[in-house]
């Protein structure tokens, strides 16, 4: 009686199990089926009834499934066609621009003490483009008309210079840019500093005779050597109608620290630059 029992019971759990093993299926329109999934091909699905284990299979298109949720808790998501198609229409809609790191330009069109010429090389850092390291070079011809004036003992005097030459003046200023938005985009604004290195001639005034009758006679005037070294802020603002094509607008201001002319320190004095530039990003 026992085993008979204990048969009868084993045989419960098995059907009892084969019943509670089984997938489900979750179709497009809402519907659920309970089934025992016999194949996922690549276009259609076999499976058969849960209810009916042993009966006949069943067929369905792919298409018509969302996902599969199988008994031992995984699951199987299928895209329709249109949500496959979606994103290579988007992709052929809207292509992912890609800007490169590095912009070499050309400053037709550069201000400083004069109008002159400029070239630059931009590196982007970081991979949001918000850093770069910036250094730009310009050559400026300026009017230096307005030369120093030394009396012995080292008393400087800043007096116009009788003579009317143009001087070439040269200015490196390496920095950084910082871009608040990045710099990947058609139109971009970005700050930051720029150490500045000015290198140049300018004539300057010797007088001999400071504490006579007469101290402007018989002027020497000499041509010397110019260095400034400061700081400027520079504002920039980026605009790149293509991922190549480069166009910038340039405006800064700073100061000297040191400025010195034949060796001579001079004190301080502006910086100021302006630069409409052109130029190519890879």
């Amino acid at each position: 009686m026992h085993i008979k029992t204990l048969l009868l019971s084993s045989i419960a759990l098995v059907a009892a199990g084969n019943a509670l093993a089984q997938d489900k299926l979750y179709k497009r329109n809402g519907d659920v089926l309970d089934v025992k999934v016999k194949e996922v091909g690549t276009r259609e699905i076999s499976y058969k009834r849960a209810s009916n284990a042993e009966g006949p299979t069943y067929i369905i298109n792919k298409s018509e499934i969302e996902r599969i949720e199988y008994e031992n808790g995984s699951e199987d998501v299928f895209m329709s066609d249109r949500e496959r198609a979606r994103p290579e229409r988007e992709a052929k809609e809207h292509p992912k621009v890609k800007y490169g790191r590095n912009i070499i330009a050309i400053a037709p069109l550069q201000v400083t003490e004069g109008v002159g010429l400029g070239l630059s090389y931009e590196r982007v850092l970081d991979k949001k483009g918000i850093i770069s390291f910036y250094l730009p070079a310009t050559i400026a011809f300026n009017n230096n008309n307005n030369s120093g004036e030394f009396f012995p003992g080292g008393y400087y005097n800043n007096y116009g210079y009788p003579y009317n030459e143009t001087f070439q003046t040269y200015y490196v200023m390496p920095g950084i840019k910082i871009y608040p938005t990045g710099s990947k985009g058609k139109v971009r604004y970005a700050v930051g500093p720029s150490l500045a290195f000015v290198f140049g001639k300018q004539y300057n005034v010797y007088y001999p005779y400071p504490y006579s009758q007469y101290p402007y006679y018989n002027p020497t005037y000499r041509l010397e050597d110019r260095f400034a070294f400061g700081m400027m802020i520079n504002n920039s603002l980026n605009i790149q109608p293509t991922p190549h094509l480069y166009l910038g607008l340039e405006l800064g201001l700073g100061i000297t620290y040191i400025q010195q002319v034949g060796g001579v320190d001079v004190g301080t004095n502006t910086l100021g630059q302006f630069a409409f530039k052109v130029g190519y990003r890879f």
